[in-house]
């Protein structure tokens, strides 16, 4: 090879390796984000964020999720005494668990965004693509079921983002 074919093959290296390491950064630094929204925020998109989350560390994923809900009036409402005993027994103590309302910047900065149960117009994610999960029980009434649907969601909703 000569100099000046070392010299360009050289520089093309780095600038690959160069490119490599600012693509690591931007992921490191803005990892995958799926937005679960139900309507009150405090049974359905709850339940299915922590399993995302459990499930996701479990396959060693740094993608996470948020739950967040449509109405803002209810903010206020609290989780289900029965929800609170299910998931605690699955380990997700959530007695504290508040609600919050879903935002423009939740949705358009997120990888997924997933409606569970709520088939009316939710305003805050504007133009961003959402998928529906509408096969979801109620996890207050039903939580066996919820979870088993919800986790077969999740698996696939991961199978798509490449964590197998």
């Amino acid at each position: 090879m000569t100099p000046y074919r070392s010299t360009l093959f050289a520089a093309a290296v780095m600038a690959l390796v160069t490119q490599a390491a600012q693509t690591a950064e931007i992921s490191a630094a803005k990892p995958a984000s799926i937005v679960f929204i139900c309507e009150h925020g405090v049974s359905k998109s709850m339940v299915a964020a922590m399993l995302f989350n459990r499930i996701a560390e479990q396959r060693g994923l740094t993608v996470r999720a948020v739950s967040r809900a449509v109405s803002p009036q209810t903010l206020a409402t609290k989780v289900p005494p029965r929800l609170v005993q299910n998931m605690d027994d699955d380990g997700f103590p959530i007695r504290d668990f508040r609600p919050q309302a879903v935002t423009t910047t939740d949705a358009s900065g997120a990888t997924r965004v997933v409606v569970i149960g709520y088939d009316g117009n939710i305003e805050a994610i504007g133009s961003a693509a959402a998928e529906h999960w509408d096969d979801v029980p109620p996890a207050s009434l039903e939580y066996d079921d919820a979870k088993r649907k919800i986790t077969s969601h999740i698996d696939k909703l991961l199978r798509e983002l490449g964590g197998q």
